[in-house]
């Protein structure tokens, strides 16, 4: 399934009716502050997740999703009766994951903020059935891999031949661990230059003894989460004057100093937001698709509000393809007010919202590709 249009009005700021026509694959909406891009990324929200109770910009009029062979009957009929229609059509009424990032990067990780180990819920489907922040990332991926390793050994338990264990290869652990690499991956791919690594060997489960003798009062779940989510950097390693609760441990695979990821807590805003919320995008897919092999090519919806946030100009123009490459079943919406975003796009992906002096907003699309342009 994709979104293929929306029409609707009556919602700040938009007082008149407005509809889009959607890209299969990119729909950037671009504008000057106030227009509606991030009032049109929650509409789309509220429709596909559901109203959020916490949002900071209340929706008044809700959007009914349909099929699109229903779109222009529907929006005719509704105009001269209700007022300004708010529909949103799609290829077909199905329920694809939708990931929903909001522009402010919360809950990044480090363990003197680290939220209680079942903050979040006691399950990962509790877990990843809220909002992004980089901590709950990282409790539904601790949550995921303990959920998976407990049935893999309950299942061992009910096998009794030593050669039909060892031949189970842990499919579900493995595309768990997979769907991680290649988040990190497509990470690698736009923060290139810093992040050096993206291999499975770096996620090491149990907790770091050396961290609990000397920092007694350190929750065990909170360090167990940072060794989790260390990742290898180009960095030069100076763990000299870090707190040992801080220092990675020495990996069960290499003793090789370079070889020793660091915590996503000692990276730069930049790459840090980037690694937790692609991460939490691959988590959602892989468990929504139940681990099946091909998650990653699957139809899902991506909301994310200010793509762009906290990177460098380089890094910008190479998020979209990015995430294209490796997720190729998704649909992006964003919201952007870098001109680096836009550049390579193709005609029908850039959504151009306008306000005029009374306040009217209106939409346009591009009707060219954006090659070659300038910023």
């Amino acid at each position: 399934m994709h979104l293929v249009r929306m029409s609707f009005g009556g919602v700040p700021p938009f007082t008149k009716p407005v509809t889009f026509k959607f890209d299969e694959h990119v729909n950037l909406f671009v504008g000057p502050n106030a227009s509606g891009k991030s009032t049109v990324l929650q509409m789309l929200a509220d429709c596909l997740i559901g109203p959020d109770e916490n949002s900071k910009r209340p929706i008044s009029r809700r959007v009914t999703l349909i099929s699109d062979d229903r779109f222009d009957k529907l929006v005719q009929e509704a105009l001269p009766h209700y007022g300004p229609p708010n529909f949103l059509s799609a290829s077909k009424v199905e329920d694809p994951p939708v990931v929903h990032i909001g522009s402010v990067r919360e809950g990044l990780p480090g363990i003197s903020n680290q939220e209680r180990s079942d903050a979040f819920g006691k399950t990962a489907a509790e877990a990843l059935n809220g909002s992004f922040s980089g901590s709950r990332t990282m409790c539904a991926s601790k949550l995921l891999g303990e959920e998976l390793w407990s049935e893999q050994l309950s299942y061992e338990e009910e096998i009794e031949d030593a050669d039909e264990r060892s031949a189970f290869e842990l499919p579900d652990l493995i595309n768990l661990i997979n769907a991680v690499k290649l988040a990190d991956t497509c990470s690698k791919r736009i923060c290139d230059g810093v992040i050096r690594d993206a291999t499975p060997d770096n996620y090491i489960y149990g907790t770091d003894v050396r961290a609990l003798l000397n920092s007694p009062f350190g929750d065990p779940s909170d360090i167990l989460i940072l060794r989790r989510m260390g990742i290898n950097t180009t960095d030069i390693r100076n763990f000299d004057y870090l707190p040992y609760d801080e220092q990675p441990s020495y990996s069960a695979y290499t003793k090789d100093v370079d070889s020793v990821p660091i915590y996503l807590g000692h990276l730069s805003s930049g790459t840090e937001g980037t690694l937790l919320w692609i991460r939490w995008l691959a988590l959602k897919l892989v468990h929504h698709y139940k681990f099946e092999d091909g998650w990653e090519k699957k139809p899902a919806i991506l909301l994310i509000d200010e793509i762009e946030n906290h990177l460098h100009p380089t890094w910008q123009r190479r998020v979209i393809p990015a995430l294209l490459k490796h997720f190729p079943g998704l649909q992006i919406f964003a919201t952007t007010h870098s001109p680096f975003m836009v550049a390579g796009l193709k005609a029908g992906q850039v959504h151009l919202l306008n306000r005029d002096a009374n306040g009217v907003v209106t939409a346009t699309t591009n009707e060219r590709d954006v090659i070659g342009w300038t910023a």
